[in-house]
């Protein structure tokens, strides 16, 4: 439900518009600390990300540099020859 639906709603209904504004607030209240929550769960994942992107890029250098190694002592034991 959005909003405006809410806000439609709260019209329908007989109530004193102090009674309607509080209604509202406890809505946004909720809505701010449902926003907050997701906003602390996105961070915590971008975390992670980064965590595994860390580790990702350290395990390719390492393969990048087994790589160039045995390249070096296949040239080498080629060259021998």
């Amino acid at each position: 439900m959005d909003i405006s639906e809410v806000n439609n709603s709260l019209e329908n209904i007989s109530l004193p518009i102090d009674q309607r504004k509080a209604v509202l607030q406890l809505i946004d209240t909720k809505i701010n600390n449902d926003m907050k929550e997701v906003i602390a769960e996105i961070k915590r994942l971008e975390s992670k990300i980064q965590m595994v992107h860390d580790k990702v890029s350290n395990e390719i250098k390492i393969i990048y540099w087994v790589i160039g190694i045995a390249n070096a002592v296949i040239l080498f034991v080629i060259s021998r020859k």
